[in-house]
């Protein structure tokens, strides 16, 4: 979902791809037999503390999951976000940045209406697509290509593509939100026809992402998201 590059070399893209890092953690939908990892209870609150490559603090990401209807083929998601800076103070203003995620057919788009609030949050999004993960991986496991379709102000615009998914390890992560079992998975993700650049996903079986760090073309690492809080109202 990187749309620009932000102001710690983030990665290269145009306005739109900033949307696409959100959407990326989009969840499919549902109550499932075997739990995908992704949150599918509305009102679930996800909060993600973002440190830069030097291990600064950068600022933080809190994701709502608004409402969830349909199945993992045809699906309508509607999430809000706010994104603050290292000081606490909100990028976007007092009113939450809300979008809407389809799945069209098994393929995954956002529908972008406000761009500004778009092109402020990039900076703060973390990447990738956990609604093609499948529930059953293991270590070792290769996970299909997918891609993230962006529509602004829904027209078509651009698609973010996540290649060489493997998963590589199971491990428990501890982070301030708590102590989670997570499966590693890495990818290399091309955002806006820029890239690629090597993304680790630590993700959770019914929470989504707990840690991802991602690297630039040079191979130090851009950025690190780390979960530090869950909330279910």
């Amino acid at each position: 979902m990187r749309l620009y590059e932000g102001h710690i070399g983030k990665i290269p893209g145009t306005a739109l791809g900033a949307v696409i890092a959100l959407v990326s953690l989009l969840s499919p939908v549902g109550a499932f037999a075997q739990q995908g990892f992704f949150s599918t209870k509305p009102g679930t609150v996800l909060k993600w503390e973002i440190h830069e490559g030097n291990g600064d603090l950068f600022g933080y990401c809190e994701e709502t999951l608004l409402s969830m209807q349909g199945d993992t083929r045809d699906a309508r998601i509607q999430y809000s976000y706010m994104f603050y800076d290292n000081a606490g103070n909100s990028v976007i203003g007092k009113d939450p940045f809300e979008f809407s995620v389809s799945i069209v057919s098994g393929e995954p788009r956002a529908n972008v209406t406000n761009i500004s609030k778009a092109i402020k949050s990039g900076d703060y999004m973390a990447v990738g697509d956990l609604s093609s993960i499948p529930p059953d991986i293991t270590v070792g496991s290769t996970i299909p290509d997918s891609k993230i379709v962006v529509k602004l102000l829904n027209v078509f615009n651009n698609s973010n593509r996540y290649t060489r998914r493997e998963v590589t390890g199971r491990e428990q992560v501890r982070v301030k939100a708590g102590t989670f079992d997570c499966y590693l998975v890495e990818d290399w993700e091309y955002f806006s026809g820029s890239g690629p650049f090597r993304v680790q996903s630590w993700i959770c079986r019914g929470v989504g992402l707990v840690r991802q760090v991602i690297y630039k073309k040079d191979g130090a690492v851009n950025q690190v998201f780390d979960l530090i809080e869950v909330k279910n109202n």
